[in-house]
């Protein structure tokens, strides 16, 4: 929820639904876990003065429930969504040293990711490339921690370090977004490596043929290089 920047097109089918389940779940005992995804239904409306009811609730769970991961990122995500980064962040970096618990491995996966973002846009690479090995190291798999890291060193403009952890994000996606694709062809296309750059393009292009940025601007220009 962090990384939209805009209100989700769906938000208010979603919450119809989540509303439904909700009431279902009123005929269950429910957990604490319960009300924390009921609190993200809230944020899902963007209104302020559901935000702010969301961050007393997340404090009032977090009185109670000392070090509960998941209360801190959704406190996170209400203070990120009121335009409070600073406090978003220390409630992450708060997750970020507490142990690690495969009980709530997706909260700490995106709580690592929610803070090298935020290190990211401030220009903190060391720090976000530390998030970054922190997902790694309980998930190799996690594809956005390899494409945060190929970003990280693409604007350090050391574009063959970057290929190669694209490559890797390409590679835990099951190589299906284009967007990864056309970051893999664009670096490798930088490393001059121009023959990975087009068999990349063409994957690219299988998928996606109305994607024509990749075409124009890495495919074409790579062909011309190899010819060269």
């Amino acid at each position: 929820m962090w990384e939209d920047r805009e209100p989700r097109p769906d938000a208010a089918e979603a919450i119809q639904v989540i509303n439904g389940l909700k009431q279902e779940a009123a005929m269950k005992p429910s957990t604490l876990y319960h009300e924390i995804l009921w609190l993200y239904a809230d944020l899902l409306t963007r209104q302020k003065v559901k935000i702010d009811n969301v961050i007393r609730s997340c404090v009032r769970i977090y009185e109670n429930h000392k070090n509960y991961v998941p209360a801190l990122l959704c406190m996170a995500t209400a203070l990120f969504l009121n335009k409070q980064g600073p406090k978003a962040r220390n409630q992450l970096k708060r997750i970020a040293k507490t142990p690690y618990s495969r009980e709530f491995a997706r909260e700490f996966e995106e709580s690592y990711l929610f803070l090298g973002s935020i290190y990211i846009e401030s220009k903190k690479y060391d720090l976000a490339l530390k998030m970054c090995k922190m997902c790694i190291k309980h998930n190799k798999a996690c594809g956005k921690a390899w494409e945060n890291m190929g970003h990280i060193m693409e604007n350090e403009q050391s574009y063959k370090d970057a290929a190669e952890f694209y490559e890797k994000a390409w590679k835990y996606d099951s190589e299906t977004t284009a967007a990864v694709g056309y970051k893999l062809a664009f670096n490798y296309l930088k490393a001059k490596e121009y023959i990975k750059t087009i068999d990349v393009c063409h994957k690219v292009l299988d998928m996606y043929p109305n994607y024509p940025r990749i075409r124009k601007d890495i495919l074409e220009k790579a062909q011309f290089l190899l010819r060269t």
